[in-house]
């Protein structure tokens, strides 16, 4: 039963449904309750038995209002503007000659139908005409009323309650009006939430790997570009360390693409696990990395490159792999000759094809090392 009951209100207020709708929704399932309210108010006010007979026909009948917006989902428009034009031109009326006319406080529900037409019609034209014609028509009925005071005295017999009367309408319908609104205000922020969401999302698509969840190689530039003239401004060190899997096009051939791309993954997790709050890791390209150490001189670097070889040596990636899986990496500080990110980078990289010429499964910096691959 909690299930269906989930589904239900799921079906009729859920985020798939269109705002419009969703207050539709709310606007029928709360005007049973109104109504059932200004029923209790008509009761209390002892308007008589005409009211009595309209206000609950009104109750019952917003209960097929649901089922009804289900089977004309197609031309759910129409169906809406059908149902504003049987509430202002009809319900509301009945209701006003019924329940004591102008001297009752029926007069305020017409506030409730103008505010309906507004939000619930889409084009502003339409809107403000219907609702211009509503506020004609209800003007003629309050003006016939007071001319013709008879024509409500035959169906009220309302006497000294009248003012009991306008007072309980008062409070149904400011009550009425603040919770529907509050109720359209929650659709816009549920739906602005949403949005948010997913703008957040697309951002991250934007400038992350979907596979490895690392920064792609726009962001890396765009990062380094800014990271280059901040650091020559502040007069701090910048290092980066570029990491390529050794031996991956064998991987690939003796394991399957499938077993390849758990291996990048792995990599991409041992860089983010080793970075501190304002590193960066980014995936530049196929089995390439490029982490980048803000505040870092070279031999930091390659002493904190040399942990993330080592601890990537030691991972058991799959159990189809048989033997040690290695990287090397080709580490570059910032220094006054570089003016752009492809300098800097071109630096990383051809310390990186050092490492894969001398041996693989090492790190080679620029100044800091070379000579001992020369031992």
């Amino acid at each position: 039963m909690k299930e269906k009951i989930y589904a239900f209100f799921e079906d009729a207020f859920g985020d798939h449904q269109p705002i419009k709708i969703r207050f539709f929704n709310m606007a029928v399932f709360g005007g049973f309750i109104f109504s059932a309210l200004a029923t209790l108010a008509n009761i209390i006010s002892q308007t008589g038995i005409a009211g009595l007979v309209v206000c609950l026909i009104c109750t019952f009948g917003i209960l097929t209002v649901y089922p009804l917006s289900r089977a004309f989902k197609n031309h759910i428009e129409i169906f809406i503007a059908f149902i504003l034009i049987a509430m202002n031109f009809i319900i509301f009326p009945a209701l006003f000659f019924t329940v004591g006319g102008i001297e009752s406080g029926m007069p305020l529900y017409f506030i409730v139908g103008i505010v309906f037409t507004i939000l619930l019609v889409d084009k502003l034209f339409i809107a403000i005409g219907l609702s211009f014609l509503e506020v004609l028509f209800f003007s003629f009925i309050m003006f016939m009323d007071k001319i013709h005071p008879e024509i409500a005295d035959r169906f009220c017999v309302m006497g000294d309650t009248v003012y009991l009367d306008t007072s309980l309408d008062l409070a149904v319908v400011s009550f009425c009006i603040a919770v529907l609104v509050k109720a359209l205000a929650m659709c816009f922020e549920r739906q602005q939430a949403k949005t948010d969401k997913l703008l957040a999302q697309m951002e991250e698509l934007a400038v992350k790997d979907p596979l490895t969840g690392a920064y792609n190689r726009r962001f890396l530039m765009k990062y380094l570009e800014s990271g280059i003239v901040n650091a020559k401004e502040n007069g701090k060190s910048v290092a980066i360390v570029m990491f390529d899997i050794d031996k991956f096009k064998r991987i690939n051939d003796d394991y399957g693409h499938l077993i390849g791309d758990e291996v990048i993954k792995a990599l991409a997790a041992t860089l983010m696990k080793s970075c501190r709050d304002y590193d960066i890791v980014s995936r530049y390209g196929g089995e390439e990395f490029v982490l980048v150490m803000p505040g870092a001189t070279e031999e930091i670097a390659i002493v904190r490159a040399e942990a993330i070889r080592m601890a990537f040596s030691e991972l058991k990636i799959a159990e189809a792999i048989d033997r040690p899986v290695t990287i090397s990496g080709g580490v570059a500080e910032l220094k006054p000759i570089i003016k752009a990110p492809e300098d800097f980078i071109a630096v990383a990289d051809n310390n990186l094809y050092t490492a894969k010429e001398t041996g693989r499964n090492k790190i080679v910096g620029l100044t800091y090392n070379r000579s001992n691959l020369a031992q």
